[in-house]
């Protein structure tokens, strides 16, 4: 009599074998490092032949200074230290007969406001003569929503002390005399009327 076979699993077939990966070349490391060799000795080469004027002696002139700069917070006291530093490095330099190269930038000129009292006004409180000038003034009126002005005789707040006072409207005009206080509140810019 036969034994039966028992039933096999069904399993996937299996996988082909990975290619094997290539081995990394050494040979790359190796061109790349003579590679650098090589540009190095061609640099010193070249350094070399350009400071060699036939002579086997050393050029005596000194190479530039290179200064790095790194940002930090110094105290009041370190920064006059460094500066002494630099300056008494510029001092050595020249003795040594090494001429700076030093570019001084040039300055601009700008127009500088005129001195004396102003010619417009805007929302404040003015002394006429000394703050702004003395003179007939006018606004187009409110720039958002009423237009107070009063000329003062001093600026001591007080009702006795208002000369005149309006709220405007629309466009309005004012004569300020020297001496006045001018107050000006929710106006648009007066301007001195030519």
């Amino acid at each position: 009599m036969s034994t039966p076979t028992p039933p096999q699993p069904n399993f996937p077939p299996p996988l082909p074998p990975e290619p094997p990966k290539p081995a990394k070349s050494r040979t790359n490391l190796v061109i790349m490092g003579s590679a650098a060799a090589a540009i190095a000795a061609i640099v010193i080469t070249g350094v070399a032949v350009a400071n060699s004027d036939g002579s086997d002696e050393a050029d005596a002139t000194p190479a530039p200074t290179i200064t790095v700069t790194e940002t930090a917070e110094m105290t009041d006291q370190e920064i006059l230290d460094k500066s002494m530093e630099i300056l008494e490095s510029a001092e050595a330099d020249v003795d040594a007969g090494i001429e700076p190269d030093v570019t001084i930038p040039a300055v601009e000129e700008t127009e500088e406001e005129p001195e004396g009292p102003l010619t417009s006004i805007d929302e404040g409180t003015y002394l006429v003569g000394e703050d702004v000038k003395a003179g007939s003034y006018k606004t187009s009126g409110p720039s958002d929503g009423m237009c107070y002005w009063a000329r003062n005789k001093d600026d001591s707040g007080e009702l006795k002390a208002i000369i005149a006072n309006d709220i405007l409207k629309g466009p309005g005009r004012v004569t300020l005399n020297k001496g006045e206080i001018f107050e000006t509140n929710g106006c648009d810019t007066w301007q001195l009327a030519e």
